[in-house]
């Protein structure tokens, strides 16, 4: 097995500006998760009381981990399972191999991601053409007809990937770095001018009402799992990905900052992208608890009867394809990264070899939308079960691991040294320790225990 000192064939590359990896982990953490995933949970999940739950994990639970994982990836200087390695060499413990299930998560994640992606991609396409507005149009069917067809949503998740690829390709600062300085920035024009836009709709009051007022009785432990599912989703805490781009990171970058910055954008978006999603659904009579269709249903039904509806579809599903590339982008990073220092490959071998595999995995996801749609496993979908077993299940677990790994065998101590090199500080340490060595872990093992069944 290659470690990172027998991969002669690249020197470890790093980010050229603080901005920049600050931009490229928002890119993964501000994408998809939070535009197309963060909503359809909220309204399967009942609301607002959903939406505290959601922000209380993030800060409690999203903000220290994520300090760690950067941490981590910068001590080890490797990808997500050498970094491991690097800081705890005895192989008995087998404490890397909580590297390689991020590795694992990040490759399932983006075997269905990608087949959303490509949605994405092919509204933005429609869109551009002029064919998607219609004011004959049912916009559910013609989802459900172009998702459950054979071939068409797999070349259009072969396009996406393939972009994705020549990205990730181009290596960490002319690759990664450039794209997300490009399309962030981006991102958030756009995520200002829907806001302004959707909560000026007639019956904008109940979407908001329903985002903005708790309403707990809807609370159980199923809402409760899924408010730390999407915690660890969206900001794609205990994937790895933070290892691998701490694993870039120069000594001089303050982690706190940049782990602040990060969490900070993060919830930025999942607020926004309720703000605009659910004044539309209401607006529009849709069901909030539509499921992964809401985005593509919700809103060409608003374009319709919109002034200037054909150029906001443009700019939405603009946004929309850029969240999705963002996220993709970081995805594979994570698995590329491990498969060239693992193997000794060249990021121009790695990189195409892992995305054919990915996406040849997500095909199956793909077609569970249609030719397999009857194929379902502990009552789940192909694509269900790759969603809830990566962000129910393993992301949370992984989590745990990481925070006992950081908490008892790392030691924060040890931690606060990586952290201050070079001058920095670490502001709240005794707090941050005492959150990682009990509250995290006893956190995730209470919401467990508690969605099993076993607390009465």
């Amino acid at each position: 097995m290659k470690t990172k000192n027998s991969n002669a064939l690249e020197p470890r590359e790093q980010w050229g500006t603080r901005l920049g990896f600050m931009l490229a982990a928002a890119g993964s953490a501000i994408g998809m998760g939070n535009i197309w995933r963060f909503p359809f949970v909220v309204g399967e999940s009942g609301g607002a009381a959903f939406v505290l739950l959601y922000l209380g994990f993030v800060l409690m639970i999203g903000l220290p981990l994520l300090i760690g994982e950067v941490s981590i990836g910068r001590r080890g200087r490797s990808d997500a399972m050498g970094s491991y390695q690097a800081i705890q060499p005895n192989r008995q413990a087998k404490w890397y191999l909580n590297g390689l299930i991020g590795v694992v998560v990040n490759f399932l994640v983006l075997s269905f991601y990608s087949v959303v992606a490509g949605w994405a991609f092919y509204y933005l396409i429609q869109a551009l053409t002029g064919q998607l507005i219609s004011a004959e149009q049912n916009y559910g069917a013609a989802f459900g007809a172009f998702t459950e067809h054979p071939i068409m949503p797999i070349i259009w998740q072969v396009i996406l990937m393939t972009i994705v690829v020549f990205i990730v390709m181009s290596g960490v600062k002319k690759g990664i770095e450039k794209w997300n300085n490009i399309l962030m920035p981006t991102l958030f024009v756009l995520l200002m001018i829907l806001v302004f836009r959707s909560v000026s709709l007639e019956n904008a009051g109940e979407g908001l009402q329903f985002f903005l007022q708790p309403d707990f009785s809807v609370i159980d432990s199923d809402a409760v799992l899924a408010a730390l599912g999407q915690a660890f989703f969206s900001l794609g805490l205990a994937s790895g990905l933070y290892v691998t781009y701490g694993s870039y990171n120069k000594n001089r970058s303050s982690i706190p900052a940049n782990a602040g910055g990060i969490v900070a954008l993060d919830l930025l978006v999942a607020i926004m992208a309720g703000l605009i999603i659910f004044p539309a659904v209401f607006h529009y009579g849709i069901d909030p608890g539509s499921g992964p269709e809401l985005v593509f249903i919700t809103f060409p039904a608003m374009f319709t009867d919109m002034a200037m509806g054909g150029l906001f579809a443009v700019v939405f599903f603009f946004f929309i394809f850029v969240s999705a590339l963002t996220s993709a982008i970081s995805l594979l990073e994570v698995v590329v990264a491990f498969v060239k220092e693992r193997f000794g490959l060249s990021r121009k071998t790695a990189t195409p070899i892992t995305a054919v595999v990915i996406t040849f995995i997500g095909v199956f996801a793909s077609l569970s939308f249609g030719p397999l749609s009857h194929v379902t496993i502990f009552d789940r979908t192909i694509f269900e079960l790759f969603d809830f077993l990566s962000a129910e299940i393993l992301l949370p677990i992984a989590g745990l691991v990481l925070s006992i790994f950081l908490g008892w065998i790392w030691k924060p101590l040890e931690v606060r040294k990586e952290v201050e090199k070079e001058g920095n500080v670490f502001p709240f340490y005794p707090l941050w320790a005492f959150l990682i060595r009990y509250v995290i872990p006893g956190t995730i093992v209470i919401i467990f225990i508690d969605t099993l069944g076993l607390l009465g």
